[in-house]
């Protein structure tokens, strides 16, 4: 007999497969017009600033992948009235002109000429959400004129304690905006509640979950500690949690983007830790200045050696096994793997690293 108790073990029970947590209902949402990758590179941007239609419409910041108006913590209490104003009156410009800008590019385009021979093509404008401060907020927000030319909304310090409050406030929301929850608060460093909250998530809105937020500062918070300046999130604390988040997570089908890295004169530092968000298919990371964007963007570039290893798997006559540079590759294990390389390459192209020995001939 098992020394574990009745109700961890019952926690575990099904370790095979988590299809018997998927609802009917969760089942006929339909499937993602945009794949999280295309995150890429985040910025905040207070929504009392003046600037937010024109990077919208890319006469600045042209590159940035998406941006998160904020009416949360970038906006003081004093304020809160003015972000909403300025927030109504960019719905209003947009709707104006809601036939120049149209939807975000499938293709980010951003490989350089030298690698595909062709010009750059950015998209017609980048991901854009709104992050409310409180369920309450996001109710009234669901009223604005508009408000469905966003792309979705930001769900702050989301846990089992505040779910059935974001729940009922997406009640009013078209069921084509995406959701991204932000896994912040003190709650997150109990496994068996992150166990309790992935399945609640599928269950809790009309709308899909584009991706979890990993909130960096917040947990530090928790803990009392900042992020440290000389080394990378990874060798801390939160470190440790963001791989028990994936390993709770990532099995019931829902993506995680890394956490803010808000050192700017810490760039090799910055790369390292982006080199780790990209190896544990974290999907895009929040900048906190343009300096970053390009850094975000590299990292996510897909070595062609890599992608040509993603297609051999993805073959129609692949093999059950077989070599390919030195490595056995297997598509029954490989297969999720390289529809991610895949994807990943749709958003951020290629970079030759000159070791690829791909044929289509299997």
């Amino acid at each position: 007999m098992s020394d574990m108790p009745n109700n961890e073990s019952n926690i575990y029970s099904h370790t095979q497969s988590y299809e018997h947590l998927i609802t009917e209902r969760h089942a006929m949402l339909k499937p993602r017009a945009h794949h999280p990758y295309q995150l890429g590179a985040s910025l905040y941007m207070p929504a009392t600033r003046q600037d937010i239609w024109q990077v919208i419409k890319r006469d600045k910041l042209s590159t940035i992948n998406s941006i998160i108006i904020c009416l949360e913590d970038a906006v003081s209490h004093s304020h809160v009235e003015l972000a909403l104003e300025r927030l109504q009156a960019l719905l209003h410009t947009w709707a104006e002109h809601v036939d120049s800008i149209n939807d975000p590019s499938k293709q980010a385009g951003l490989h350089s000429e030298q690698q595909t021979g062709q010009k750059n093509q950015q998209p017609t404008r980048p991901l854009v959400f709104v992050r409310p401060r409180n369920p309450a907020m996001l109710e009234h927000l669901a009223g604005f004129s508009h408000i469905d030319l966003i792309d979705g909304f930001v769900l702050p310090k989301v846990d089992m304690y505040s779910l059935s409050n974001w729940r009922m406030a997406c009640q009013n929301l078209s069921t084509d905006q995406l959701l991204m929850p932000t896994l912040e608060t003190a709650a997150l460093f109990d496994p068996h509640h992150n166990q309790e909250l992935a399945i609640g998530f599928k269950e809790a809105f009309n709308q899909p979950v584009f991706a979890l937020r990993i909130g960096g500062n917040d947990l530090f918070a928790a803990l009392r500690l900042r992020r440290p300046k000389n080394s990378i999130i990874y060798a801390s604390p939160i470190g440790t949690l963001v791989y028990q988040l994936l390993g709770c997570f990532v099995p019931h089908g829902f993506y995680l983007s890394a956490p803010v890295f808000e050192y700017l004169d810490q760039p090799t530092l910055f790369m390292q830790e982006l080199t780790r968000d990209v190896s544990l298919g974290l999907v895009g990371k929040t900048v906190i200045h343009p300096s970053q964007i390009a850094l975000v963007q590299q990292a996510y570039c897909v070595p062609k050696s890599m992608l040509d290893e993603a297609q051999a798997i993805l073959h129609s006559e692949a093999k059950a096994v077989f070599k390919y540079n030195n490595t056995m590759l297997e598509p029954a294990t490989h297969r999720a793997w390289a529809a991610e390389i895949v994807n990943r390459a749709e958003v951020f192209g290629t970079i030759d690293d000159g070791n690829s020995e791909y044929s289509s001939r299997m």
